[in-house]
């Protein structure tokens, strides 16, 4: 599939999910109906909020979040909910009053970004939603387990090969015939005499020159 096909596959999307999102404004600017459910555009940074955006990404399982954040990166549109502060049974990161790690950790620095909360939240079907951390989960676990035999095998196979070369000593000590010792002794012996007897016929020359001029 070429690039050209990809992207008519991805604007066909893109408007399928804006025909399937209805959003329109109330008396005033800041109030929205998305799906004819209100919510109150309390912050909008760099004028980030856009209509068609939203529609396009928008889902029913966003209604479930007392808030709202949308940024936009590469000119595309990215949705993330919280809840209200002191939510029971909720994380202190999944609170709205974690917002501020939340851009400073997840969207780019001075990136546009608005904050819409949702005057009528409710409960929402999360059987599909919880199926894809648990598949994430599942996924983590079984790669965590591939890990740890491959990491087993390899193991007991430098063990296997270990114990089929049994170790020897550190320093293998060579031996020698009791002859070659001999020999090799002799053989110094045999460099001492002979320079010995140089020195002796040295010394023998000079004192038969001696004797000579005495006489």
């Amino acid at each position: 599939m070429d690039r050209e096909r990809m992207k008519e596959l991805a604007e066909e999307q893109f408007i399928k999910r804006q025909e399937a999102t209805t959003i329109t404004t109330g008396e005033t600017s800041d109030v929205i109906f998305i799906n004819e459910r209100s919510y109150r555009l309390v912050h909008n940074y760099r004028e980030a909020y856009d209509q068609q955006k939203m529609a396009a990404r928008f889902s029913d399982f966003l209604e479930k979040y007392d808030f709202l954040v949308g940024d936009i990166a590469a000119d595309q549109l990215r949705l993330h909910g919280f809840y209200k502060d002191g939510a029971t049974g909720v994380a202190r990161s999944q609170q709205i009053s974690a917002l501020q790690d939340y851009l400073y950790e997840e969207v780019n620095f001075g990136a546009p970004y608005f904050v819409l909360e949702n005057l009528e939240p409710h409960d929402v079907d999360e059987g599909e939603d919880e199926q894809q951390p648990v598949h994430r989960k599942r996924r983590r676990q079984r790669r965590s387990n591939t890990n740890t035999n491959h990491s087993n095998n390899k193991d007991g196979g430098n063990n296997q090969h270990h114990k089929s070369k049994p170790k020897g000593p550190a320093v293998a000590e060579k031996t020698k015939p009791a002859g070659n010792k001999a020999k090799h002794v002799k053989e110094r012996a045999n460099t001492v005499e002979t320079k010995g007897h140089k020195k002796r016929r040295r010394f023998q020359i000079r004192e038969r020159q001696t004797t000579e001029t005495k006489g």
